[in-house]
């Protein structure tokens, strides 16, 4: 009887275990009908200025003539006081006197049926632009750029009538002739090119979106006119920059500030819009006018030829000095001349040419100097003149080097691939900065 029992209860354990080890593998096979998550995140469109545009219509304007941000403003319905609040805001941010007739602007419609804007993009030029940003609770603006990229290239060819039209000739920028003139402008006359004089520049291209945007630096340069090769190569440490020959001496001369041997007081600031105290309405100023003693001393303010020694009307006795293709000086209201100064005649920087005075159309003695570049009036206080300084000692090792390198890319007609620029670095940092 008792093994009897024993069997039962080896036969029922033995049962029970099949069982669970069934229903384990019936669960383990189950398919799994948990429903899984499949709710994708939506990718939100931007446009260039990180704005999205998924379902906001925007519209493309120009700023026209006499508009103003007030004008803008009115025209999407913003209130006096609300075009007020924004104005006020805006001017610790960003200039609005420099708003342009011409200029692009985009406004972007708002998402509820209030029929006003949530943002207004304004883009004094191609790089930055100005963001006002109403889409949160409170205004927005904020200043950024766009990214700009570069591409370093070679170019290279032979004069057969001018670098102008040689530059062109060879598909590049004029920009570029500009900029080489203005580098061996001390040490080539560019009217005076011969046919089959040479050149070979190394420098950078800019890109907005791929597209051209202008020229940027350039990092070195060759010229071989008559028979004589000139180099320059573009150097900075941060603090010390500028051009300079492969013995590391500038290729630039030094203007002086102003034509004065002492500091002399300033009566009158370049401008576009001065009221002329004569003529009595307002008239472009291209000089600055000193209010030195009668027959102070005039000096040249560097090395050059005298073009024209004469009295000529309003302007008084009047001196021009051509110091190279690029720079140009004027003396003007002269008591007269120093010996020896007629046109034609070869000056140096700090030499004597004439004595302040009270000629042609003027109130009071005074001296009316001028700075031409590129033939156009430039303010002779504000202008960045070139530096004569040659390197100094302890950067020589580290200009050699830079050199070197820069000799190696031209030879070697350098085609680089685009690559950010500081520009766009600091552009990046100027729009995380700005925005609050």
């Amino acid at each position: 009887m008792q093994k009897k029992l024993f069997f039962v209860l080896c036969i029922g354990v033995l049962l029970w275990g099949c069982k669970n080890k069934n229903q384990s593998v019936a669960e383990a096979e189950k398919p799994n009908t948990k429903k899984e998550d499949t709710t994708k995140v939506e990718k939100v469109e931007v446009d260039d200025f990180g704005i999205p545009v998924d379902s906001t219509g925007v519209e493309e304007y120009r700023v026209k003539r006499n508009e103003s941000l007030y004008r803008i403003l009115d025209k999407f319905n913003f209130t006096p006081a609300e075009i007020y609040t924004v104005t006020q805001q805006a001017q610790s941010i960003v200039d609005l006197k420099a708003m342009k007739p011409g200029q692009k602007y985009r406004a972007y419609a708002s998402s509820d049926s209030s029929n006003s804007i949530s943002q207004l993009v304004w883009q004094p030029n191609p790089i930055d632009y100005v963001v006002f940003d109403w889409a949160q609770d409170s205004l927005d603006i904020y200043k950024a750029s766009r990214p700009l990229t570069s591409r370093t290239v070679t170019a290279s060819g032979k004069i057969n009538n001018s670098l102008f039209q040689t530059i062109s000739e060879i598909g590049a920028s004029q920009l570029l002739a500009h900029k080489m003139a203005e580098i061996f402008a001390w040490q080539i006359n560019f009217f005076g090119l011969r046919e089959g004089d040479k050149f070979k520049v190394l420098y950078n291209k800019r890109y907005i979106d791929g597209n051209f945007y202008g020229i940027g630096e350039v990092l070195a340069a060759k010229f071989m006119h008559r028979g004589e090769t000139y180099q320059a190569y573009y150097f900075s440490n941060g603090e010390f920059e500028g051009y300079f020959d492969e013995k590391g001496n500038s290729v630039q001369k030094a203007l002086l500030k102003a034509p004065f041997e002492f500091s002399q007081r300033i009566s009158s600031r370049f401008s576009h819009n001065r009221y002329h105290p004569i003529l009595k309405r307002r008239m472009p100023h291209h000089g600055v006018d000193y209010a030195a003693p009668y027959g102070t001393p005039v000096l040249a303010v560097g090395d050059g030829t005298v073009t024209e020694a004469q009295y000529r009307g309003a302007n008084g006795n009047i001196i021009k000095i051509t110091h190279n293709s690029t720079y140009r000086t004027a003396y003007l209201h002269l008591k007269g001349f120093a010996s020896g100064i007629h046109s034609g005649a070869r000056v140096e920087q700090g030499e004597i040419i004439g004595f302040v005075g009270n000629t042609g159309r003027s109130t009071g003695t005074h001296l009316d100097y001028r700075l031409y570049k590129n033939d156009r009036p430039v303010n002779p206080l504000s202008v960045e003149l070139p530096s004569s300084e040659s390197v100094p000692d302890s950067l020589m090792t580290e200009f050699r080097l830079v050199r070197d390198s820069l000799i190696d890319r031209m030879n070697n007609d350098l085609q680089q691939q685009p690559s950010i620029t500081h520009r766009q670095e600091e552009s990046v940092t100027m729009h995380s900065a700005s925005k609050k």
